[in-house]
């Protein structure tokens, strides 16, 4: 793994992100990767000598109408950029095996173009290509010796970037506290942190001592990402990372779901995974937190591999699931570990996606990262002997993006008896997704009856499309506030076929 001092120019490009940050996605390369900057910006073929894989870096893309840019290996890897879901971003595609990629332009549109900044060549396999992160959450304290011990281990894991897990410096996240009681312990790697913030952070107005410690006093954008946000991405090899704000007030803004709609759509990687710091389930003090159910179904429908949350002061990890929590091959593996030096939480492990954990042992979390997939451990501080570990293989390691959809609705709507309401269900795609999706509605009160115009809806490949049921509320329907259950269903009756669900409340007034 890279000694900790060599990371540091690397991660200058997270401390000096331009305003339009959202755009710019740093990519941190594996260990005895290759960097190479390129002169000519809009080559027709890169190669490499005894590569076994190329990376590519956009400086700029732009595409319009149909235009694409096909990029195919010399060993038969190919990726297509089209659509405008890359356009004004700064990023690194995905490593296509092979010495040499050729870069072939499909364009109409006079305005279409891009640019090259550079590429990054492997001399072994994606297989057995690695890079390392450590984490933890609820860290330090009045009494910060147990954080010390915490950070000590990620020293000792030598990692090239550590995931601070929200609740960094209690009680009230303000700077002095970030300065006391982080700064010694959990600051000696600073450098490459890229932390989120937790509830106790915001005790204080806007998390301004989180904000001023990671991006400096009154600095708005940095390593913490912008001070309105607090979510950002960012790439390690062949790994995708997404920092999410889970306490930026009550449900998740429209705002962070819309940005994560288009960071997940703009990602190419094989192997991705989220983190914040409210779990979606748990099974210690704490048990579900319905809020993140939005972010949830968004990251089972882009075949997100990992969820690294905090907040339970314990450790715990869950079978792969969907957003109805319920286990699925290919869903999100949620891992907490909220072990890193705050007091120490029971688990109850009564969940039925429960699999392992403890709240008697500090501890981090440790991920050795490859190009299709992950071995992860919990990694108790000295003296104790608790341990855990598990491994995966990347959803989207082999078959690459892998379409799927979710239904969105907003949650409430009202009508007074004797008249009509109407609602719009959006279909949202992700991984290019476009089939003909059938709309349903679950039962209905007495009195109320619906009518869907239409109900069969196809959104455009990581597009959206909407449809529409009209509730048609009689005089002698009964005052009251009733669930409304919706399902889509694609390719009903083959192996294809995906039930999502969504709801909202309707009121009889």
């Amino acid at each position: 793994m890279k000694a900790i001092g060599t990371i540091f120019l690397l991660c200058a490009a997270l401390t000096a992100l331009p305003s339009n940050a959202q755009l710019r996605t740093p990519q941190y390369p594996e260990d005895d990767t290759v960097v190479v900057q390129l002169d000519d910006e809009t080559p027709t073929q890169v190669c490499h000598p005894d590569a076994e894989w190329i990376r590519l870096g956009f400086a700029s893309i732009d595409l319009h109408g149909t235009d694409k840019l096909v990029l195919t290996s010399s060993d038969g890897d190919e990726l297509k950029l089209f659509g405008t879901r890359w356009n004004g971003r700064v990023f690194h595609t995905r490593a296509l095996r092979g010495d040499c990629i050729t870069i072939e332009k499909a364009f109409n549109d006079a305005d279409s173009a891009f640019a090259l900044s550079d590429y990054q060549a492997g001399l072994d396999a994606l297989a057995d290509t690695h890079a390392r992160i450590a984490a933890a959450g609820d860290l330090c304290d009045s009494t910060p010796l147990d954080c010390r011990k915490t950070s000590d281990l990620v020293i000792a894991a030598d990692p090239t970037m550590v995931l601070a897990l929200g609740d960094n410096a209690y009680t009230n996240g303000t700077l002095a506290e970030f300065m006391s009681r982080y700064d010694p312990n959990w600051g000696r790697f600073k450098d490459i942190t890229a932390p989120v913030a937790g509830n106790h952070e915001y005790l204080t107005t806007n998390a301004a001592g989180y904000f001023d410690y990671f991006n400096g006093v009154g600095q708005n954008d940095g390593p913490a990402g912008e001070r309105t946000k607090g979510y950002y991405s960012f790439d390690v090899g062949e790994w995708h990372f997404i920092a999410l704000n889970s306490k930026s007030g009550g449900a998740v803004s429209a705002t962070q779901l819309a940005w994560l709609d288009a960071d997940l759509r703009a990602n190419t990687k094989p192997c991705t995974a989220a983190y914040m710091h409210y779990p979606f389930i748990s099974s210690g003090r704490y048990t579900t937190f319905p809020n993140i159910k939005p972010i949830m179904d968004r990251l089972y429908a882009a075949k997100v591999d990992l969820l690294l949350t905090g907040h339970d002061h314990d450790y715990q990890r869950f079978q792969k699931m969907d957003g109805e929590q319920v286990a699925q091959d290919d869903g999100v593996r949620e891992v907490i570990t909220g072990t890193g030096g705050g007091d120490k939480y029971t688990v109850v492990g009564t969940h039925p996606l429960y699999v392992t954990g403890q709240g008697s042992t500090f501890g981090i979390l440790r991920v050795d990262l490859t190009g299709v997939g992950y071995d992860g451990a919990f990694v108790p501080i000295a003296g104790k002997t608790w341990t855990d570990s598990f491994n995966g293989q990347c959803h989207r390691a082999e078959d690459g993006l892998v379409g799927d959809y979710i239904l969105t609705a907003s949650p409430t709507i009202s009508v007074t008896r004797g008249s009509s309401g109407a609602k719009v269900i959006t279909v949202a795609s992700y991984g290019a997704f476009n089939e003909l999706v059938k709309l349903a509605n679950g039962t209905l009160p007495s009195g109320v009856t619906a009518t869907w115009s239409p109900y069969n809806v196809t959104p455009p490949g990581d597009g959206s499309a909407t449809g529409r049921v009209t509730l048609k509320v009689s005089n002698s329907a009964e005052k009251g506030t009733y669930p409304i259950a919706i399902t889509g269903t694609n390719a009903a009756g083959t192996p294809d076929e995906r039930v999502r669900k969504t709801s909202f409340t309707l009121t009889v007034k």
